[in-house]
């Protein structure tokens, strides 16, 4: 192509214009071991705060400047490609001449002459300190979502866990106490039918007062379960006749303080119904209290419950290592958590406990965490 055919020829300082508006930092480096600088645009004092002539003035400012992790790597991969005579590539941290820290992306490529030997290197460099920063910044989510969410599998695990040994319990309370006891009746009535003769009016009346006190211990055991008054009635109502129901058999008062400006949805509503149980069971079993008191309220996007007892109080960290038989405060707190609650646990020795839970509104719990 002639060159005539090629157009106007851009002028030096059109090449100039054009090389300066660049967003980048482009030079020219002598194909020596320190690579010394021939030319540095403009941009390094944008980007660095070197003007050209003091980048181009002192052949180891460069490696000077390097961060002291990224020195090395930076200098060996320098090394390689000068012996290579091959594409220069490194990412690395450099300091400012006013200290700042910049990332840069530094490329360079072999110029030849005709004769095929090295005549310099022509690079850019470019800052990617936002990127990074906003790579490290992504990393950190990821890392943090990954630890929440094996958190979060470890919490489901214990509270699953927890919740199949409280139905051993009930099993064992079922085989135990109601089964055998109805088997009994069932032995006596089968006796009574082969000999009818032998009944008496008060043989009957015994067979049925055990069977009438079999029947309140199955009513109890539907209060562990899930009474259906929590359906029917609400949260409230179900507290309500819970501790009324236990206070019967234990001898101590209660009272439950409804601050709810709307009844919550029946996923909450059972996880606020087993976390207030199982703050009472504590009570009951542990702190011999003589008065609870549960207060329920709409708190922000959620509901809180506060379950207070005047029982001889414990030290709190026995929440995070319970004892055996105390699996129920640890359990408070990973049913809160597992739904995007909390769970706070004041007391000290001779001044009973307060158990405070927050829970949001648009709990999305497990069926382990429904049904409990």
């Amino acid at each position: 192509m002639s060159e005539k055919d090629r157009g106007p020829q851009l002028s030096p300082e059109a090449y100039r214009t054009l090389v300066e508006g660049v967003p980048a930092v482009l030079y020219i480096d002598e194909p020596d071991d320190v690579s010394t600088p021939r030319y540095t645009s403009p941009q390094i004092m944008e980007v660095l705060g070197y003007s050209p002539a003091e980048w181009d003035g002192d052949p180891s400012l460069w490696v000077n400047q390097l961060h002291p992790e990224d020195r090395a790597g930076a200098v060996e991969a320098h090394h390689r490609s000068n012996r290579a005579r091959e594409r220069f590539f490194a990412e690395y941290r450099i300091y400012a001449k006013d200290g700042r820290l910049v990332w840069l992306r530094d490329e360079a490529s072999p110029v030849f002459g005709g004769d095929g030997q090295l005549l310099y290197w022509r690079g850019v460099m470019l800052d990617i300190t936002e990127q990074k920063e906003a790579e490290s910044k992504l990393r950190w989510s990821l890392d943090v979502l990954r630890r929440t969410i094996q958190q979060r599998r470890e919490l489901a695990a214990r509270l699953s866990s927890a919740q199949e040994e409280e139905r051993r319990r009930i099993a064992a309370d079922i085989h135990d106490d109601p089964i055998q006891v109805m088997s009994a009746v069932d032995m006596r009535l089968q006796l009574l039918a082969a000999m009818p003769q032998a009944a008496t009016a008060e043989e009957l009346l015994d067979i049925q007062q055990t069977v009438r006190d079999s029947i309140v211990r199955l009513r109890s055991l539907l209060f562990e379960l899930r009474p259906l008054a929590l359906d029917r009635e609400g949260l409230v109502p179900a507290l309500r006749l819970y501790l009324g129901h236990t206070a019967k058999d234990d001898g101590w008062t209660f009272e439950v303080k409804d601050g709810l400006s709307t009844e919550p949805p029946p996923e909450l509503r059972a996880t606020l119904y087993r976390i207030a149980q199982e703050a009472v069971a504590n009570a009951r079993k542990h702190a011999e209290a003589r008065h609870i008191e549960i207060a329920v309220a709409t708190a922000g996007d959620g509901v809180t419950i506060r379950v207070t007892d005047d029982g001889k109080g414990f030290e709190p960290a026995k929440a995070e290592r319970p004892e055996p038989g105390h699996l129920g405060l640890s359990t408070m707190i990973e049913r809160a958590e597992l739904v995007g609650g909390w769970c706070r646990i004041t007391s000290s020795p001779g001044r009973g406990a307060t158990i405070e839970c927050w829970l949001p509104a648009d709990v999305r719990a497990s069926s382990e965490a429904e049904t409990g």
